[in-house]
């Protein structure tokens, strides 16, 4: 029996040991055919060679960015193409630092990225895949171009030797870099609702800041240091040890206070929910994925280097999908 066979009916037997009331069979095989085409794109190998735009931005989201490809495609399925897209292009641009070797080389690509953004809202896009499925989309939808600019700007701040001075500017940061995308996603879907907006923006925050805690480990192997400084020097942390991935109480004391404020703000998304509209709650499952990261490094000591946090959760499907049905994040 296949993978896929299993996986499904495993997923049968769980929602049939629920004792809610979601247990109708029509309603349980509707939900289970949804999400066996998930897992079937998910497994998927798209060869290039045939790969249209839209694959492409597909496959930028699974491989680059697999907890938000598989929000994605739960969406309904008239939306899904918009929020790929809108998310692969935040993607491209998150890589760029990590692409060049230069100040100047990623100032190059960002202004490469400005420039299709204009291009792209003038109708004329350049044959880059993201840029000419951008463009489809923007045929029969009306997107904010400045969400997309908030995307870029915010990439091009990382350039500075600087960083982020305070906590403040990282939580601008990831207002810009994360909430852009779900204004868009939110506005592609023609939802426009000031409690949908305040989650948005909340959990944003709380995904950014919770990739920053993420990409420690990684960006240190680089040399960067993306903490903000006014919490390293309330903890008299210094950058060095950032780098050599101290695990002194200090350092702990100083993830743990990020760590914390990452909470705070998916708290306080989570307290719109009984005001956001049914239909718009499952734009907001990334939340899931964001909560099990924070229980991760809770369970881990806050040690943001430990093994744990480096292992995918192979039960996200499941979770992200159970959340679905249940309208909730």
């Amino acid at each position: 029996m296949s993978t896929r066979v299993v996986f499904s009916l495993r997923i049968f037997w769980f929602c049939r040991q629920s004792n809610s009331k979601l247990n109708h069979p029509k309603f349980l095989y509707s939900c289970l055919s949804e999400f066996t085409v998930c897992r079937k794109l998910g497994n998927t190998t798209i060869n290039k060679k045939r790969q249209t735009p839209a694959e492409y931005c597909a496959e930028t989201l699974r491989k680059c960015d697999y907890e938000n490809y598989l929000a994605t495609l739960l969406l309904p399925q008239e939306s899904r193409s918009a929020a790929m897209v809108i998310r692969a292009f935040n993607t491209e641009i998150a890589q760029v630092k990590d692409m060049v070797s230069t100040t100047h080389a990623g100032a190059m690509r960002i202004q490469f990225w400005k420039d299709t953004l204009e291009q792209t809202f003038q109708g004329q896009p350049p044959q880059q895949p993201i840029a000419l499925e951008l463009a489809r989309i923007l045929k029969y939808q009306k997107l904010t171009k400045v969400w997309f600019q908030r995307m870029v700007d915010s990439r091009e701040s990382l350039f500075s030797e600087t960083g982020h001075q305070t906590i403040e500017e990282l939580e601008d940061y990831a207002e810009r870099s994360v909430s852009s995308v779900y204004y868009l996603i939110l506005q592609s879907m023609g939802i426009k609702d000031l409690q949908c907006d305040h989650a948005a923006s909340h959990l944003g925050k709380c995904q950014g800041i919770t990739n920053l805690l993420r990409g420690v480990p990684f960006n240190a192997s680089r040399g960067r240091v993306y903490l903000p400084t006014d919490v390293l020097i309330k903890h008299k942390v210094s950058q060095e040890q950032i780098l050599q991935g101290s695990q002194e109480k200090s350092v702990i004391d100083v993830v743990y206070e990020i760590a914390s404020l990452a909470h705070q703000h998916l708290e306080t998304a989570r307290s719109f929910k009984k005001d956001v509209p049914p239909a718009a709650r499952v734009v907001f499952l990334p939340a899931v994925a964001c909560e099990s990261y924070l229980k991760k490094l809770q369970e881990a000591k806050f040690c943001v280097s430990h093994p744990q946090l480096q292992q995918r959760n192979g039960r996200l499907p499941l979770i992200l999908w159970w959340h679905k049905l249940k309208r909730t994040f």
